[in-house]
């Protein structure tokens, strides 16, 4: 793998460079950035101060985990015959599955087990109160963050892609993401839509051990790759759509993530937008798809004005600047459309 990312040194969590960051077409790494959050301070003592911090701010309500074997080596993916999963979703009290993690501890062989994506105001109210970034920028007046804690063991999320941009910390453990370009997806060979281990498309390659052989673009995903280490305290900026695969490397580990879309809402998922072409144009002709190419080119991928620049104001119609009222007469337009 070759590639290592910009780093910014002495950043705070109220002097993030915000402009700097959405600016950036690739990712950063804020070094240090959180090393004054309590919980990293927690997590640097031991397992059992960062374990009763957790609970301090536990709503005792049961949260999903996933459950592994030890043959799975932390990779939570598919059985090998890809009917279902390698790992269990169980329902149970976070500090069940902390005494569960803490039995772990010191063993050479162990289950495995994450929680994933849980929302921090949801399961942990006040944590943010005492472990926080500064989001003073206006893009979130209209992009509002989620924030998000993940905990558990080793594991290793293999390779996939969000839509919202993301901040993820590293608040205790040792962590690597690995992050690929969006235009290296041909060259990472997403996995179905219909059934994933986290809600989006995986990798089905190993990248730690390639098979060029049965995966020959990955050697130049591998090539294009960014590798990000990461110790406790540090802060990962990484635009969206760029696929990551994301290793916890200690016995215990503990990441907190900020998820946004820099868009307003009324523009909708462009999820849904593959989706349809998926629906309506890959199945074509050659001919055809290449002449839908241009009128994406023209309409969708190109410069707004153009398509318009020529046309009275008055006529604009779906060419104008989209707002809300403009994306609701549209996705009723849609809606008719797929009404056949």
């Amino acid at each position: 793998m070759s590639g290592t990312p910009k780093i910014f040194e002495n950043v705070t969590p109220d002097s993030i460079p915000w402009e700097t960051l959405f600016a950036s077409p690739e990712p950063i790494l804020l070094k240090g950035l959180v090393k004054d959050w309590p919980l990293v301070n927690k997590g640097r003592q031991s397992f059992q101060a960062m374990k009763a911090e957790l609970t301090r701010f536990y709503d005792q309500k049961p949260i999903l985990y996933f459950r592994g074997g030890p043959n799975m080596g932390g990779c939570f993916s598919y059985n090998e015959d890809m009917s279902g999963f390698n790992y269990d979703g169980v329902n149970d009290k976070l500090t069940n599955v902390l005494d569960l993690i803490e039995a772990c501890q010191g063993q050479e062989e162990h289950d495995y087990f994450y929680m994933n994506s849980l929302v921090v105001d949801q399961s942990f109210p006040g944590m943010r109160d005492e472990n926080d970034l500064v989001f003073n920028h206006p893009v979130f007046e209209t992009s509002p963050f989620v924030a998000k804690i993940w905990i558990g063991t080793e594991s290793r999320a293999l390779a996939h892609y969000d839509i919202p941009q993301n901040l993820a910390c590293c608040v205790m453990g040792k962590r690597r993401f690995t992050l690929f370009p969006p235009n290296q997806i041909k060259n990472i060979y997403p996995g179905p839509w219909g059934m994933t281990p986290g809600g989006q498309p995986v990798t089905m390659a190993d990248i730690k051990n390639p098979d060029h052989e049965r995966f020959p673009g990955l050697e130049e995903a591998l090539a294009n790759a960014v590798v990000v280490d990461m110790e406790p305290g540090d802060a990962v900026y990484y635009p969206s759509l760029w696929w990551h695969e994301v290793d916890a490397l200690s016995t215990f580990n503990v990441m907190v993530n900020y998820w946004w879309v820099n868009a307003p809402r009324f523009m909708g998922n462009p999820t849904d937008l593959l989706m349809h072409g998926i629906l309506s144009l890959r199945d074509r002709s050659p001919a055809e798809k290449q002449a839908w190419r241009e009128f994406f080119e023209y309409y969708v991928f190109g410069d707004a004005e153009h398509p318009r620049q020529h046309l009275p104001e008055v006529v604009h119609g779906v060419l104008a600047p989209m707002d809300d009222q403009k994306s609701r007469r549209l996705r009723n337009m849609v809606k008719q459309g797929l009404n056949i």
